[in-house]
Formats: structure tokens, C-alpha cells, sequence
């Protein structure tokens, strides 16, 4: 049932109302609170308040690709926190290098992952870049039961760095993201991407994995041997000079 009154049949509703930090007790104790309504911390994670440090869901982030606050609700993250104030509060000083927010989900056969900036990130953020989309088999073709994986990669137009991925498929979808998001902390580029020397078995990849092809294609764009159009410059296209070839499965 909608607010104004509307009614849909339905036998299953997914409500993605996302989370929001409490930081009622940080605002009661005087704390400085970001514009996200999470607690701004500095590089140890200490708050305003020199004797009071916080980690977590409640606490803005500074992201690693476009530098902007966030708010990324990652365990992981959360945990490495959680070390470092460990760490500064026993003497051993130690600083948070910020989150990029690698994620992944399962939802019945699918699954889906991101890591670094999306393209609504990175234009906000005023950062150009480039994307390339490709459909590589989760494992060698000639193995039974390969399956697709949608990857987008998002990269620097200038010297290639790696600035995001997103991925949707059946198996082997954790495996790529893992590989593209060590890539983007480390500041890789895209040659370094198809260069990457990666495990390889009929039954769980190929010669020339995912995460390599993502890289060559890349590479193609970057070197000028393709020149690519995006879903958005469809309805721009001439019909009469322009013949659009759907090469997908049924």
C-alpha cells in the first residue's frame, strides 16, 4: 500500500530503505557530526573530542577514489577500525587510509558486487572517466557449465588507473571483484590489469580471466584500436547511417 492510497498485488515486497547512523549519544556528548549525519573522525578515528574515538557505521569516511565523505556500513571496514583505535590507544599510533566501499550480494542464483567509484560518484566528484562493459564466461568456454559475468570497469581516461567495478553473474563473481578491488587499493591501472598473473583451471577460469580482459578492453579504448558508444548515446544515433546489432543470447 503506497502513501497515497495506491494497491499492488504482490506476493513478495523487498523494502531497500538502506540504514543511517545512530549518533544521538554523539550529538548529546557535544561530538562534531558530518553533513551525512555520521561522526566526523580524523585519520586515527578520533572525533572532536581528543579523549573519545569512533568506528563503524556511525562514522563519515573519507573514500579512497573521489576523497568525498560517505557512509559505507562495511564489516570489514569496521573491523580494521577497530584495530587502529586499538592500536593508537595503546601508543602504537596508526592511521585509516578511508573506505572504497568493496561490497558483494546473493540473491538467489545472482550475485553482485562493486568496489571503488560508480559513475554517479565520480561525475559528482567533477573526476573524469572512462568505461568499458564486457561479458567473459566465469570459466573456460570449452568446460561445461560456464556462465556469463556483466562486468563494468571504470577507469582514468589519462593514465588508466582503475577507479571502479561492478559485476552481476552466477559463479566466480566474488573471485573478479576481490581481484579488481586489491587492483584499485593499490592504485593499478588497466595494463596492469591485463597483466596480471592469476590462477588459472578449465573448471574455474580461463587462460585469459575475467579480470584480464577487462584490463585489454581497456586498453583498446585507451589506445584508440576501438571506439565505444554507451547505452546512452543510443537514442543519438542516425538510422539512417547507424545499423544497431543486438549479439546477445536469447
Amino acid at each position: 500500500v503506497l502513501r497515497n492510497g495506491r494497491r499492488f498485488p504482490a506476493d513478495l515486497v523487498i523494502l531497500g530503505l538502506g540504514v543511517k547512523p545512530e549518533a544521538g549519544l554523539a550529538r548529546a556528548a557535544g561530538l562534531a557530526v558530518g553533513d551525512l549525519g555520521g561522526v566526523r573522525v580524523d585519520a586515527s578515528l578520533r572525533t572532536s573530542d581528543p579523549a573519545i574515538w569512533a568506528v563503524g557505521d556511525v562514522v563519515e569516511v573519507r573514500h579512497t577514489v573521489t576523497g568525498a565523505w560517505q557512509l559505507i556500513p562495511l564489516a570489514g571496514p569496521a573491523n580494521r577500525q577497530g584495530r587502529i583505535v586499538a592500536d593508537n590507544l595503546f601508543g602504537r599510533p596508526a592511521t585509516y587510509r578511508g573506505t572504497q566501499g568493496t561490497a558483494v550480494l546473493r540473491l538467489g542464483r545472482l550475485t553482485a558486487a562493486c568496489t571503488g567509484a560508480n559513475e554517479t560518484a565520480l561525475a559528482r566528484a567533477g573526476l573524469p572517466f572512462q568505461v568499458v562493459h564486457l561479458h567473459p564466461g566465469s570459466h573456460a568456454g570449452y568446460y561445461p557449465g560456464a556462465e556469463p559475468i556483466a562486468i563494468k570497469l571504470l577507469f582514468a581516461p589519462d593514465t588508466g588507473r582503475v577507479l571502479g567495478a561492478q559485476a552481476v553473474g552466477t559463479h566466480g563473481v566474488d573471485k573478479r571483484m576481490d581481484g579488481f578491488g586489491t587492483a584499485l587499493w593499490a592504485g593499478m591501472t588497466v595494463d596492469d590489469l591485463a597483466e596480471l598473473e592469476l590462477s588459472y583451471a578449465p573448471p574455474v577460469g580461463s587462460a585469459k580471466d575475467p579480470v584480464n580482459l577487462a584490463g585489454m578492453a581497456a586498453q583498446n579504448v585507451r589506445r584508440g584500436d576501438v571506439q565505444v558508444l554507451q547505452w546512452r548515446d543510443l537514442p543519438n544515433l542516425d538510422p539512417a547511417t547507424s545499423l544497431v546489432l543486438d549479439v546477445r543470447s536469447a
